[in-house]
């Protein structure tokens, strides 16, 4: 279950809504690969409101279309008053292309192109996506046929806690790895003072270490069990009961969600295909950076040894130029204004080609996705198709650096606190069960010592990044940007 550090008004989704708003290929990818796809698992985003983002990708999209129709017609129209002199030559009565046609309606394409995005900025961004103004409730309503599909997504980002995922990275859409760790520890041998250990089982034991980690009181911190399995396995590799529990209809959609009962049975087993995990996820920074700590818990069948394995990943903020929505003004100013009446003037040749063939694809899409669906049709007949996530939305608008040195510290302490408290749980459970701990008591003074405790930042590349020129020079870079991009 995705939970949002403040309801669902999250700056995460905000910026997402942002992104899609002025990247085209990224929004038409989400509504390809999140919303009309029909049989891939979707995946995780912490901090994020899809259904929210995936209304303003399609209101996008249809912004787009009608300026990309209006230029094709202007393109028709440059085309003719250029042609008509070539037949007017080959018919001996030579003549030049006339002013009177190319002038208005280059001028023509000049304002279609001004007016999306002065749209885009002053029409969507500042009203509906500042800071003060955003509200998911108030995000645009779709066409029928999509609000059915919005609602479908809605039920299982609410409900579920199955993450299906693609290729070798089980916890795709929980950004970048900061660390792993793992370790084995003898549970059959008695504490000192004690004759017998006390049995116990996985369950206790995570139930243990979810109530301690629940106690630290970190704001925006959600903690649950959640069960990861390949696409690829849900094809051939799984047992029929458990394979029909996942993936009751073949050409649909794994389910989002398993029972309490059937993840009690995936933990005592421990060695599947399908395992579950302790997940734990920490929103800071209105859900800007989030971190995740995962860890699993495994018996063996001699109940004499527990593995113990732990990891810790990393969201981090969304890419600064999203942000810089927060500096717009209620109408630009008259330098601002100058730079997007220049921007959009160099913009109309290209703008003019790229709408021809964005029309002429419009028709091609329901072929495509026919075509797509023939073969993933083909695929499944041969137990071949990966129903695993392929895309984050979220992860896609990462940016490659902590744009505050205040967020990597608090990186630090998020994935640290967390991971102290696992194992300080995990010690005292074992010690309430007379188990020696003495070895586990050194394991655990190596992983905080030379683990990612260390520095939190050692397995990444998120680094503080250069100061920029100030807000003016980043809005100027922002306005000068071609929304359709």
């Amino acid at each position: 279950m995705n939970h949002q550090p403040s309801g669902l008004a999250s700056n995460a989704t905000r910026y997402l809504c942002v992104a899609v708003q002025l990247d085209g290929k990224l929004a038409k990818r989400a509504i390809e690969s999140v919303l009309q796809e029909p049989r891939r698992a979707v995946a995780s985003s912490p901090g994020v409101d899809l259904v929210c983002v995936l209304r303003y990708a399609l209101a996008a999209r249809s912004r787009r279309a009608v300026v990309q129709v209006l230029l094709v017609l202007i393109a028709f129209g440059l085309l003719a008053s250029v042609i008509r002199p070539v037949v007017n030559l080959v018919s001996s009565t030579p003549s030049l292309p006339s002013p009177e046609l190319v002038i208005p309606l280059l001028a023509g394409a000049w304002a279609v192109v001004l007016a999306e995005r002065l749209v885009t900025f002053y029409g969507v961004l500042k009203p509906k996506l500042s800071r003060t103004a955003f509200d998911p409730v108030h995000a645009p309503r779709a066409q029928p046929q999509d609000e059915v599909l919005l609602s479908q997504l809605a039920a299982q980002d609410q409900q579920g806690n199955v993450s299906v995922f693609s290729g070798y990275e089980p916890f795709f859409g929980y950004g970048n790895l900061l660390g792993t760790w793992s370790f084995t520890v003898a549970v059959d041998r008695p504490g000192e003072g004690f004759d017998a250990v006390l049995p116990f089982t996985v369950k206790e034991l995570t139930a243990a270490v979810t109530r301690a980690v629940e106690s630290l009181g970190l704001p925006g911190v959600d903690i649950s069990e959640r069960v990861f399995v390949n696409g690829a396995d849900l094809a051939q590799g799984l047992g029929p009961a458990l394979r029909w529990l996942l993936l009751p209809d073949l050409k649909s959609r794994p389910r989002a969600s398993l029972a309490p009962d059937a993840v009690e049975q995936l933990r005592e087993d421990g060695s599947g295909r399908v395992r579950p995990y302790l997940v734990t996820t920490v929103s800071g920074w209105e859900g800007d950076l989030v971190t995740t700590n995962t860890v699993r818990f495994s018996l063996s069948p001699a109940k004499d040894l527990l593995f113990v394995e732990g990891g810790a990943w990393l969201l981090p903020p969304v890419h600064r130029r999203y942000h810089l929505v927060d500096h717009l003004l209620d109408r630009p100013t008259s330098r601002q204004l100058g730079i997007l009446v220049k921007s959009s003037f160099n913009a109309v040749p290209a703008r003019l080609v790229t709408s021809l063939f964005g029309v002429l694809a419009m028709p091609s899409a329901a072929l495509t996705g026919s075509r797509k669906d023939r073969e993933q049709l083909r695929q499944i007949d041969r137990n071949a198709f990966d129903y695993g996530a392929q895309f984050s939305l979220r992860q896609a608008v990462n940016d490659p650096y902590f744009q505050r040195y205040f967020q990597k510290i608090d990186q630090q302490m998020y994935t640290k606190v967390v991971e102290h408290r696992t194992m300080d749980a995990l010690v005292d459970f074992l010690k309430d069960h007379d188990i020696d701990v003495s070895e586990l008591r050194k394991r655990q003074s190596v992983i905080y010592n030379g683990g990612i405790f260390t520095s939190g930042n050692a397995s990444t590349n998120f680094v503080n990044s250069a100061v920029t020129a100030g807000p003016g020079a980043s809005i100027r870079a922002l306005i000068g940007r071609d929304a359709s991009e």
